[in-house]
């Protein structure tokens, strides 16, 4: 059953223990993630198995579940390599480099809130870092080519890798859910 469908239509029954013994085997990722409540509500969802993190839970009560589902994001950090700063950062009073520092730039991230109180934010969507605390001065010609070649490299990894990811992430989250809600379920909802 769905959260909404639960969350709005709430049995009195209690669901089964589960077996504590069963696992799934290794090379099958879980597909559903499950949020038991302290009532015996059983909440679940689509586990994407490009997140990074599982909602599941328990010891909850339904009002607790609700708030957490609606704070909760699947994401996924895109790996990304390091870039060394064309300029000298940190020079001693000698004009030595003291310390060689490294900055993730352009850092890509795949997140999905699935009920976030707007509805863009309910698909997959990709958030870039840009710099992460670094000014880049004191840049001469060659620095700046370099730097340049590494902005065009840059572009190709958010067009080759980032985009075909965001795009399979947006698919296998559409196919599963197929009518987003127009707002955020509660408890009062009908879906």
């Amino acid at each position: 059953m769905s959260p909404t469908t639960l969350l709005t239509k709430p049995t009195a029954t209690r669901p089964p223990e589960p077996d504590p013994t069963a696992r799934l085997p290794e090379s099958t990722p879980p597909t559903n993630w499950t949020v038991t409540t302290v009532e015996g509500i059983t909440l679940t969802g689509h586990q994407p198995d490009w997140s990074e993190d599982n909602p599941s839970n328990t010891g909850m009560t339904l009002d607790q579940a609700v708030d957490y589902l609606r704070g909760y994001a699947h994401y996924t950090m895109l790996p990304v390599d390091p870039v060394l700063p064309p300029a000298t950062l940190d020079i001693d009073i000698n004009g030595t480099r003291v310390r060689e520092s490294t900055s993730a730039m352009f850092a890509a991230q795949i997140a999905c809130h699935p009920y976030a109180p707007q509805p863009h934010e309910r698909v997959p969507t990709a958030s870039l870092t840009i710099v992460d605390a670094w000014d880049f001065e004191g840049l001469t010609p060659t620095d700046l080519a370099r730097f340049a070649t590494q902005i065009r490299t840059q572009a190709d990894y958010f067009e080759n890798t980032v985009l075909p990811d965001l795009v399979a992430a947006r698919e296998d989250w559409a196919a599963r859910h197929p009518a987003a809600p127009a707002s955020s379920p509660s408890k009062t909802e009908l879906p």
